[in-house]
């Protein structure tokens, strides 16, 4: 038996499992709450106002556009009246709602466009 390459495996082992699980304790500790910043493509946004109960526009009632990864979970994105699903920036609304998985929504807003 070389006991040195049995203790370089289970070095290696320990190493890896440990990195894969502080990277697991950092993907679920972003479970429920808004994130400070949400990067949606090459578009930006920034929160603007405080969480809500639902999403709502002063133009009418809000559609959904899509959804997002925050961690390992997807959330809910929805846009203005009249806002569809794009891929590309220029298309997308620059005022948008993000469900926060906590029971209320936050507001964002394009970062050139936020307050």
């Amino acid at each position: 038996m070389n006991w040195r390459a049995i203790g370089c495996g289970t070095l290696a082992i320990v190493v890896f499992l440990g990195v894969g699980l502080f990277g697991m304790s950092l993907a679920f500790s972003r479970l429920e709450g808004c994130p400070d910043r949400l990067q949606w493509g090459d578009r930006a946004y920034l929160p603007a106002g405080t969480p809500a109960a639902e999403p709502s526009f002063p133009d009418g009632s809000p559609v959904e556009i899509g959804f997002t990864f925050i961690g390992l979970t997807t959330r809910q994105v929805w846009g203005p009246p009249g806002s569809a699903p794009s891929k590309a920036a220029a298309d997308r609304p620059g005022r948008i709602f993000l469900d926060c998985a906590d029971g209320t929504v936050q507001a964002f807003a394009a970062a050139s466009a936020a307050p």
